[in-house]
């Protein structure tokens, strides 16, 4: 969010808010995308993409009581880092973690947004299709397994931590969650993840329909420029 924010995206959730369930958080968090896409005079190549990307917001919307788990919509919240990554990982030679830095981006974020880091087996998050999701749920489930074992000694609340990123791979829910956390990669996994969980796809008809409920007056937005 802070990455959109600096290239002029409108800030819709102000540093003093604070969401006491998970439906507003994630209508906020597409608002962003709304908004990104209005602000952003490059966002869109053409006028199909637009209805694209309209149409992926509005589905997004639609389906967010897929994936809102309803016996954690009011919390607890859990704190997690949002900039997991290689380059802010250190680690000695028998690789065991000894720092990890970056950490003024965690915050409190919905169970469900818990994840085994995406970038494991060394393949962007668009990526993650075929070959790619055996090898990826391969290292996925070695992660589970270490990480329930550790669970075990360490927990201090009455919430699964592995649980509940089991339930949402099962219900390919983690796709939905990077889908409205990612900068670039929502159309990617909404065609590869999300829409064959439906039987569905997206093409150019139905898209140009569905995009007119993006906003009042959405065909001229998408044909402006």
């Amino acid at each position: 969010m802070v990455t959109l924010e600096n290239e002029g995206t409108e800030r819709i959730t102000q540093k003093d808010d604070t969401y006491a369930s998970t439906e507003p958080f994630v209508s906020d968090m597409i608002t962003f995308h709304d908004e990104r896409l209005l602000s952003n005079p490059n966002a869109v190549y053409d006028t199909g993409d637009c209805r694209t990307q309209m149409t992926q917001r509005i589905l997004l919307r639609v389906l967010s009581h897929q994936y809102i788990n309803r016996a954690r919509r009011n919390g607890p919240f859990l704190l997690q880092l949002t900039d997991v990554n290689p380059s802010n990982i250190f680690v000695n030679k028998e690789c065991n973690l000894t720092c990890l830095v970056d950490l003024e981006w965690i915050c409190a974020l919905p169970a469900e947004m818990l994840a085994v880091p995406y970038w494991l087996t060394g393949s962007h998050i668009d990526r993650i299709e075929d070959n790619h999701l055996i090898k990826f749920n391969e290292i996925r489930r070695e992660f589970m397994d270490i990480l329930e074992e550790e669970e075990q000694g360490l927990r201090e609340h009455n919430i699964s931590i592995s649980g509940a990123m089991n339930d949402t791979w099962d219900s390919k829910g983690v796709w939905y969650w990077y889908c409205i956390s990612s900068a670039n990669s929502m159309l990617t996994l909404l065609e590869d993840h999300i829409c064959p969980a439906f039987s569905a796809v997206l093409h150019s008809d139905f898209e140009e329909v569905l995009s007119k409920f993006w906003c009042e007056n959405a065909e001229d937005v998408s044909t402006e420029g």
